[in-house]
C-alpha cells in the first residue's frame, strides 16, 4: 500500500512498492529503479512482436508487412500518450519530493480526466480515416486490406492504451517501478497466448492479431485500476474526483505538449522512413520492418533510464538535491553505456538469427544484413542522447527534450536521407546510413544543456537553482 507523507512530515515513503529517491546510494537506486521498467518495455514492445512473428508465421510477408504498417500508428498513438503521461510522473514525483501530497492527488484527477477526453477524440479519427493513413504509408497493395483491419481494431482499443499509460505514470512519479511490470507480465502472457490462438488455429489473420493485444491491454488496465482501488493509493476514482485543476492543467500542458510532440517527431520520422521504404517493394518493406522491431528491443534500457532519470531528478529536484541530480545523470549515462554496447554487439554478431525468426525470405534477410550493420550505430549515440533527455524532462525543461529530438529525428535524418538516398544514388543503403548517424546532433545538443545547468530550476519550487549552494544528499 502506498503511504504518502502529508504536508510537513519529513518520514520516509517506507512500504513495500513506492521508493524515496532522494537518499540513499544514488547507483544502486537508479540501477534498482530502472529495472522493472526495462522489463515492462521489454514485455510491451514484445506486443508487436508477437504480432508479428505469428503473422509471419502464418501469412507470409504480407502479413508482416501489415502489421509492421499498422503498428507504426499504433505506436505512434501510445507515444503521444506516453508524452502526456511523463507529464504526470514529473509533476507528481516533485510534489513527493517536496511533500506536498494533496497537489499530487490534484495532478493525478486532471491527468486521468483529460486522458479519457483524449481517447475518444483518437478512436473516432483513426477509424474514420484508417484507410488515409495507410494510404499516406504507401502500404503495399497486397497488404492494405489485412493492415486497415489490424488498424482499426487498434484505434477502437484507445482508450486502455491511455488509461494504462496514465496509471503507470503516476506510480512511476511514486517511486513505484514494481507494480507496472506486474500489470505487463499478466497482459503479455495473456497476449501471446490469445495470438497464437486468433491467428493460427482460428484464422482471424492480422485482425486476430490485433484483437489478441487490445484484450490484452484492456485486462491489464483493469486489473491496474482494481488493484489500486483496493489499496490506500492516493487516487481514490471516485466519479468527484476526475476534475480538471486548471493550474495542474497548465503544468501538464506545459509538460506534456513538448513530449507529445517529441514522440510525434520520432513516430513522423519513422512514418517517412517508412514510406520511402515501402517503395522499394513488399519484400524491403517486410526486412525493414523486422529490422524495426529489432531497433525496438535495442533502444528499450535506454527508455527504461530516461524514464527512470525522469523520476529520480524529478523527486531530487523537488527536494532540492542538485548534487543528486548530477550523479544520477552522469552513472546513468554509464549504466545506459554498457547496455548499449552489449545489444550492439549481439546485434551485429547474431543478426542472421535474429532475422530469421521471422521467416524472411533470402533477399529480405540480405536486406535485413546490411541494415544491420550500418543502423546498430545509433544504439550507441542513443544511450548518451535519452539520459540527457531524461534529465531535461524530470527538471521540467520538456521544450529541450523536444528539441533535441526534433534535431536528430527531423533536421538531422531528413536532410542526410535525402543526401545519400538520392543526391548520392546510394538507394535503400543511403536511408540505413541516415538512420545509423543523425543520432549524432543530439548528443552534441545534450552536452549543451547539460553544462547550462538550466535542469537546476524545479517546477514546484520555482525559485530554486537561483543563487542557491550546491546541496548533497
Amino acid at each position: 500500500m502506498t503511504k504518502i507523507p502529508r504536508a510537513g512530515d519529513e518520514t520516509k515513503m517506507t512500504d513495500k512498492y513506492s521508493m524515496d529517491l532522494t537518499t540513499g546510494s544514488v547507483g544502486k537506486k537508479l540501477f534498482v529503479f530502472s529495472m522493472p521498467f526495462l522489463i515492462s518495455m521489454v514485455l510491451q514492445a514484445f506486443y508487436s512482436v508477437v504480432d508479428m512473428l505469428v503473422a509471419g508465421r502464418y501469412m507470409g510477408e504480407i502479413g508482416t508487412s501489415a502489421v509492421n504498417n499498422s503498428s507504426i500508428m499504433t505506436n505512434f498513438i501510445t507515444g503521444v500518450a506516453a508524452g502526456f503521461a511523463l507529464s504526470g510522473t514529473v509533476l507528481v514525483a516533485q510534489y513527493i519530493g517536496a511533500k506536498r501530497p494533496e497537489e499530487a492527488k490534484s495532478t493525478i484527477g486532471t491527468l486521468f480526466s483529460i486522458f479519457i477526453i483524449g481517447a475518444i477524440v483518437i478512436t473516432v479519427f483513426g477509424i474514420i480515416f484508417s484507410g488515409n493513413i495507410l494510404s499516406f504509408l504507401n502500404t503495399p497493395a497486397e497488404a492494405v486490406r489485412e493492415a486497415q483491419r489490424y488498424l482499426i481494431i487498434c484505434f477502437a482499443g484507445t482508450i486502455f492504451i491511455c488509461g494504462y499509460n496514465a496509471v503507470s505514470s503516476v506510480l512511476k512519479g511514486l517511486g513505484d517501478s514494481r507494480r507496472p511490470l506486474y500489470f505487463v507480465i499478466f497482459a503479455t502472457i495473456l497476449n501471446v497466448g490469445l495470438d497464437i490462438l486468433f491467428v493460427g488455429p482460428m484464422q482471424m489473420g492480422a485482425a486476430g492479431a490485433a484483437l489478441a493485444t487490445i484484450i490484452a491491454q484492456a485486462s491489464s488496465f483493469f486489473l491496474a485500476v482494481h488493484t489500486l482501488k483496493r489499496s490506500d493509493f492516493i487516487f481514490d476514482f471516485k466519479k468527484e474526483s476526475f476534475v480538471i485543476d486548471r493550474d495542474k492543467l497548465i503544468k501538464i500542458i506545459k509538460i506534456g505538449i513538448p513530449s507529445a510532440i517529441q514522440s510525434t517527431a520520432v513516430n513522423l520520422s519513422i512514418i517517412f522512413v517508412t514510406s520511402n521504404v515501402n517503395q522499394y517493394g513488399l519484400v524491403a518493406s517486410a526486412a525493414v520492418g523486422v529490422c524495426g522491431k529489432v531497433d525496438s528491443f535495442a533502444i528499450l534500457p535506454n527508455v527504461a533510464m530516461n524514464q527512470a532519470v525522469a523520476s529520480m531528478a524529478g523527486q531530487n529536484l523537488g527536494a532540492q538535491k542538485y548534487d543528486r541530480v548530477s550523479r544520477t545523470t552522469n552513472i546513468g549515462i554509464l549504466i545506459n553505456l554498457a547496455f548499449s554496447f552489449a545489444i550492439f554487439l549481439i546485434v551485429r554478431t547474431f543478426c542472421t538469427e535474429i532475422v530469421g525468426l521471422f521467416n524472411c525470405k533470402e533477399d529480405g534477410m540480405a536486406i535485413a544484413q546490411v541494415y544491420m550493420s550500418i543502423v546498430t550505430y545509433s544504439y550507441l549515440f542513443n544511450a548518451y542522447t535519452f539520459v540527457m533527455n531524461g534529465l531535461a524532462t524530470g527538471s521540467g525543461n520538456s521544450m529541450f527534450a523536444l528539441l533535441n529530438t526534433f534535431i536528430n529525428m527531423i533536421l538531422a535524418r531528413l536532410p542526410l536521407m535525402y543526401y545519400f538516398e538520392t543526391h548520392r544514388g546510394m538507394g535503400l543503403v543511403g536511408i540505413f546510413w541516415a538512420m545509423g548517424f543523425s543520432q549524432v546532433f543530439g548528443c552534441l545538443a545534450g552536452f549543451l544543456f547539460y553544462i547550462s545547468k538550466k535542469w537546476r530550476k524545479s517546477l514546484v519550487n520555482p525559485e530554486s537553482g537561483k543563487n542557491s549552494a550546491e546541496k548533497n544528499s
